[in-house]
């Protein structure tokens, strides 16, 4: 889908009498809302993660309910809240009945779009009789998501508190990154599933948090066969791309690939330089491509180039899970967290 840009008029206008009011959504769309929202409705696990960040006592239920992993960082209040599906991509498990018998206000969404899914927005909308909205997801817009996010629910200054940390890190990694040579920048690969062989594709909502601090993803769209979200590649080729660094996902042959003579082969296995991204309770780069990836930019940056990234990484992961996650850290949890993806 496409990424949109920025628009000024975004966020609450027009406060009518009575009680609604017109917002402009990330994609421009003038939508009539609640002015107190009570109850509502995540479109899909980016919006999850943002709803819950902000002011999580909304929530009527999951799109898609948090791993048993997850809900380990979650108050324990939500762990039951039901799951309805995702609405989005004609998703056979979403359960409208279930949706609407939550008495819900408004349906929000977090992501990317193009005409044809905001055309889709518009059929939901149309056809469940309740107010659907979608806020800008892609990284670069997190902090202005949130202020939007805080106007929709009525906890602005929460919403102003995780922009403003938000922006602190953006700007931060983007200063770091200035600084690094064109020669210095170092070729990543992103290892998936069983085989390591699925992957995120450069230039795509998946690939942003290396991209933003300088890594190059090696994997594109003209040379990787395309599936939902990344592609597959063959081992002929990724030997041939030969990254000089491997980020392995959680569920994926982190443990088992120095021991496998085609991986051996590769030079981020023989020099070391190969990590597990922290997983709990989200991914750090992607999967999904929401708020949880804050959290790793510092930290990919610390990875791939120690000598302009030197934040605190243990202290920023303790911090971060605090205000996003409501979860205080111990120092054990962070070395769990962190246990396969820090400096060698």
């Amino acid at each position: 889908m496409d990424e949109a840009g920025e628009d000024e008029s975004e966020g609450a206008t027009d406060v009518a009498e009575g009680d609604t009011y017109i917002f402009t959504d990330s994609a421009g769309r003038e939508v009539e809302l609640p002015t107190n929202l009570e109850r509502v409705a995540s479109g899909g696990p980016l919006a999850n993660i943002m709803i819950y960040s902000v002011r999580p006592e909304v929530l009527v239920g999951w799109s898609s309910a948090p791993s048993d992993s997850a809900m380990d960082f979650i108050v324990e209040e939500y762990w039951d809240l039901p799951e309805y599906g995702k609405f989005y991509d004609n998703q056979s498990g979403f359960n409208r009945e279930a949706l609407m018998a939550s008495d819900l206000q408004v349906i929000i969404d977090v992501g990317e779009w193009d005409e044809e899914y905001v055309k889709g927005l518009d059929e939901l909308q149309e056809q469940v009789g309740i107010p659907v909205i979608i806020i800008d997801g892609n990284l670069e817009n997190t902090a202005e998501g949130y202020r939007l996010m805080g106007d929709v629910l009525g906890e602005e200054e929460r919403g102003e508190e995780l922009a403003a940390y938000t922006e602190d890190i953006l700007e931060g990694a983007e200063e770091a990154a200035s600084q690094i040579p064109e020669d210095e920048k170092k070729t990543v690969y992103f290892a998936e599933r069983e085989d390591g062989l699925s992957t995120i594709l450069s230039g795509t909502i998946h690939a942003q948090t290396v991209e933003m601090v300088g890594g190059i993803v090696v994997a594109d769209p003209a040379t990787a066969e395309s599936q939902q979200g990344g592609g597959t590649v063959s081992m002929e080729q990724l030997l041939s791309w030969d990254p000089d660094v491997i980020f392995f996902f959680p569920g994926s042959i982190y443990d088992s690939a120095a021991d496998d003579p085609s991986w051996q082969a590769l030079s981020a296995i023989a020099n070391d330089t190969y990590y597990e991204v922290p997983g709990a309770p989200y991914n750090w780069i992607s999967r999904p491509p929401g708020p949880n990836r804050i959290v790793g930019i510092n930290w990919m940056g610390q990875l791939l180039y120690p000598e302009y990234f030197d934040n605190d990484i243990v202290e920023e992961t303790k911090e971060f899970y605090e205000l996003f996650y409501r979860y205080e850290l111990s120092d054990d949890e962070v070395e769990e967290i962190l246990g396969n993806s820090t400096l060698k």
